[in-house]
């Protein structure tokens, strides 16, 4: 994961150390050790939420804050799901390593507190779960990114039936690396303890503007309660999106690692817009070169 700006790039390298400082003290594992073991392949799943869910963060951080000393400055900051928490602590609403922690945390939290789940990509609208009894019985939808890209909540215990139904409807679909069904009904079970867990959090004003794809508009107040909510409600993506090509558009960088979000969004808006699209990343390298063409742009 990004091992090429990790190797190059001193800022980059900075903060994934520091962070990785952080969950070693915190946690006693640490993530660069994981991200960058040699033994493992692309095709192994990045699957144990209590090393995806920093590793992530610190990645994410780290490539905004190359960004930023590399001249580029946001007008604003979207975040999707964990990257809300990103989106606000590159704000200057929830320090980064108060917000690392907390993220370091939460997994322990729904292993103890919520069922096992799973969140399923499937590439058809949302409203296809109303044509199938199978799916309107076990699954909830977790998130739209766009027109066609939906995802579905499960329990465990349906994933196999959910995904034997999306094979007989000829829907291509994924299952994500995560095992809980986050943004259904099925992790409710988790708020109490997790609310605990993030009682001492303190936020700050934000000095860029965060929107926020759950709540499909800029962020106003954050409390615990709307920290919940990001893990709880289901991510409003396209809805979001809509609403800022709405305002005149932007050039998006997508900051996660694998780029997906930029794929997305690319089919999503076509030809009918003048926004551009850009990842920096991708786990299949040539991570300098997109930093290269962005710092030009």
């Amino acid at each position: 994961m990004a091992a090429d700006l990790m190797n190059a790039e001193p800022v980059f390298r900075q903060w994934m150390e520091i962070g990785d400082r952080i969950v070693k003290n915190a946690q006693g594992f640490s993530p660069l050790d994981i991200i960058h073991d040699r033994e493992k392949s692309l095709s192994d799943p990045f699957d144990h939420l209590e090393h995806s869910h920093p590793a992530l963060f610190m990645t994410q951080f780290a490539a905004a804050k190359l960004l930023q000393a590399k001249g580029l400055r946001p007008d604003l900051l979207v975040g999707i799901s964990l990257g809300e928490f990103v989106a606000m602590s590159i704000a200057g609403m929830v320090p980064f390593e108060v917000a690392l922690k907390a993220l370091a945390r939460q997994p322990a939290v729904f292993r103890k507190s919520a069922p096992t789940g799973a969140l399923i990509a499937m590439l058809a609208p949302a409203s296809s779960c109303e044509q199938s009894a199978v799916l309107r019985e076990t699954t909830q939808i977790a998130g739209v990114n766009a027109s066609r890209h939906t995802i579905l909540a499960c329990l465990s215990a349906d994933a196999d039936r959910v995904i034997d139904e999306l094979r007989r409807l000829d829907v291509a679909f994924q299952r994500l690396p995560v095992p809980f069904a986050f943004h259904s009904r099925w992790v409710e079970a988790a708020k109490e303890a997790y609310l605990e867990a993030l009682a001492d959090v303190q936020f700050d004003t934000a000095f860029w503007p965060v929107w926020s794809c759950c709540l499909g508009r800029p962020v106003n107040e954050v409390d615990a309660n709307f920290l919940w909510q990001i893990v709880r409600e289901p991510m409003h993506v396209r809805r979001t999106f809509a609403a800022l090509e709405d305002r005149g558009g932007a050039h998006y960088i997508d900051l996660s690692p694998t780029g997906t979000i930029a794929s997305i969004l690319r089919q999503e808006l076509g030809d009918q817009t003048t926004s551009m699209v850009s990842p920096l990343m991708s786990p299949f390298g040539g991570n300098m070169k997109r930093l290269d063409e962005l710092v030009s742009a």
